[in-house]
């Protein structure tokens, strides 16, 4: 088995180096100290296709697949951690749109997200339940045609900064455990949202 990267894995390696090295060190210390988001540099970065890198050319990714997503994780994180995850993971809850959303779903949402423009979040945690499904209390029941939602969710990867949020609930609560629950995508702009920022992380 060859385990060498192939030229173009080689190139994208470098390029996510460099462009780290450039836009991450002047402002590294500041947005350690500060807690400090940088959404300008995500828009940067998805203009050199490192945001959602894995997504498909088809829905505005750059085809990467997980082994270059991995690697343009890598080579930002040697340079600043928080930073480079506020690139890579402004993606996280995307996963389940690309592997179970209908293509109106995936040309809705992927897109701006490759694109810096929207950042998407994957709301699993619970305060009772990690990434345990079978300990989920979120729920969501039918109303016409939408779902009401109530729960609470916590430590979510971009809670605070999010477009939209790839949700699990529980919607059919007569289900056996795992059976039992749904992802929905909810906009962070519906109304009862609250949403609070973790701090002195």
């Amino acid at each position: 088995m060859d385990y060498e990267l192939s030229e173009e894995l080689k190139m994208l390696k470098e390029m996510a180096y460099k462009f780290a090295v450039a836009e991450f060190t002047p402002i590294s210390k500041e947005c350690d100290e500060h807690e400090k988001y940088t959404p300008e540099i995500r828009k940067k970065a998805a203009e050199n296709g490192l945001v959602g890198a894995w997504i498909p050319e088809e829905y505005g990714g750059a085809n990467a697949g997980s082994l270059g997503n991995a690697i343009i994780t890598e080579e930002l994180s040697k340079v600043d951690m928080g930073i480079g995850l506020n690139v890579v993971a402004a993606c996280f809850g995307c996963e389940s749109i690309f592997q179970y959303g209908s293509e109106e779903l995936k040309k809705k949402y992927l897109p701006p997200v490759c694109a810096g423009d929207w950042v998407s979040s994957g709301g699993y945690t619970e305060p009772n339940a990690g990434t345990d499904a079978s300990g989920y209390k979120t729920r969501a029941v039918k109303d016409g045609s939408d779902y009401v939602i109530n729960g609470n969710k916590m430590f979510i990867t971009n809670g605070s900064v999010a477009d939209f949020m790839v949700t699990a609930c529980i919607t059919n609560p007569d289900e056996k455990k795992h059976n039992s629950f749904s992802l929905i995508i909810v906009p962070m702009s519906t109304p009862g949202i609250t949403r609070n920022k973790i701090k002195g992380k």
